[in-house]
């Protein structure tokens, strides 16, 4: 038995943020019901990379291990529909613009009418309050705002977003996080809740120390590039004979073995770079001589000596070079499975290690609609009921075919 089976989570979401969140649950043994336009679907299923049939691989990876279901929702029929589910569900996870369910009649407090102990969890981009909780956001648009790129890049250039949508996976995340958390509550009090979670917020809170730092300094964080010249140094990345590596220390214990590692045990006891406030100070004839040194080194030296002393380092990998590499490999994180849509896919595993109950992928990505008839009779329709309410196209049945 896996550690969420048992609950039921009714998804809404679409796109990335929220579909990554209850992802998380399903890999973990919750029962997710993704409900989908009847007309199109989840966006994402029109996303590259597609597989040879034209079906979205990004859909299937996001969606795997979850149910679905096609409801047309202006529809007071669809409406209907999604009441019922309320009444037998744990969960709703939702990423529309801000009041969009509510609009649509079936928002928190309808669903508290059907089923007082659910929990109902949001994300937008700015939250449920705000003079901004209107507003549509995607993720370049949020580490805009909350500082993110304005930290990220060189000096002399601009702000740089991350190469990977952080705001939107690291959200979905902390909403996962906020769902667990309110159901190990509800099991105690039997209460129900609103969860909201933003992209602004959750984003905010990954700046680190920036708003800390100007609190007790005056001084305001700036970009640096790939070093940390205020705090820790060495921490830099740096050119190799035939490469680029990335290294650092962070405590004065780790400056002579840095030395040695580095082959100049002499830099231990010089008056510019003997502890790390100097060599903060001294940051840019620092950075220059660790330049000369690395450019003489090749990767292999490096990693055998720095492995001999125990100093962090890696080589620059890009994702096709990553998992390939024995520790990801060692850690199963390159996993390969047959998704039903797409065919054979070759992704991300689980991060979370459970001794036992661990995460697994047990079912396909779901054709849009493909569940639908057989939700619809778990929640009372008939099979004449369903069969008319496809056909007055309240709902969609998938009878094969592309996603």
């Amino acid at each position: 038995m896996r550690p969420l089976e048992g609950i039921t989570v009714i998804d809404f979401s679409q796109a990335y943020s929220g579909p990554y969140c209850a992802m998380n649950l399903a890999d973990y043994g919750a029962r997710v019901i993704k409900v989908e336009r009847v007309d199109g679907g989840d966006q994402s299923r029109s996303w590259h990379p597609y597989a040879s049939n034209g079906n979205s691989g990004y859909f299937a990876v996001y969606n795997r291990n979850k149910e679905g279901i096609a409801v047309d929702l202006n529809k007071p029929e669809g409406k209907e529909i999604i009441k019922r589910l309320y009444r037998k569900t744990d969960v709703v996870l939702e990423n529309f613009k801000y009041g969009t369910l509510d609009k649509l009649g079936v928002g928190y407090e309808e669903m508290k009418k059907a089923n007082p102990e659910i929990i109902f969890a949001s994300i937008t981009g700015f939250g449920q309050t705000g003079p901004l909780r209107t507003n549509t956001a995607y993720d370049n648009v949020i580490e805009c705002m909350c500082g993110f790129m304005e930290m990220t890049g060189f000096p002399d250039d601009m702000p740089l977003r991350s190469g990977a949508s952080v705001g939107d996976s690291y959200t979905g995340l902390m909403m996962a996080f906020a769902i667990v958390l309110a159901c190990y509550d509800k099991r105690r009090t039997g209460r129900g809740k609103r969860i909201d979670v933003s992209m602004l917020d959750t984003m905010f809170a990954a700046i680190e120390d920036a708003i800390l730092a100007y609190s007790l300094t005056g001084k305001q964080i700036s970009r640096t590039g790939n070093a940390k010249p205020r705090e820790i140094v060495p921490y830099d990345t740096y050119f190799c004979a035939d490469g680029f590596i990335a290294t650092g220390i962070n405590d004065e214990t780790m400056w002579p073995d840095f030395c040695a590692a580095i082959g100049r045990p002499d830099l231990k006891e010089d008056p510019r770079y003997s502890t790390n406030d100097l060599r903060c100070e001294n940051f840019e004839s620092f950075t220059e001589l660790m330049k000369e040194i690395f450019a003489e080194k090749t990767e292999e030296e490096i990693f055998r000596d720095f492995a001999e002393f125990n100093i962090p380092v890696s080589a620059s990998f890009d994702p096709l070079d990553a998992i390939e590499h024995p520790q990801i490999k060692a850690r199963d994180m390159s996993i390969e499975f047959e998704d039903a849509n797409v065919g054979h896919l070759r992704t991300f595993g689980f991060p979370v290690k459970f001794s036992k109950t661990p995460g697994c992928i047990m079912k396909s990505s779901p054709r849009l609609g493909e569940n639908t008839r057989d939700i619809l009779m778990e929640v009372g329709f008939s099979s004449e009921e369903i069969d008319r309410l496809a056909a007055d196209k309240v709902i969609s049945i998938s009878e094969g075919g592309v996603l």
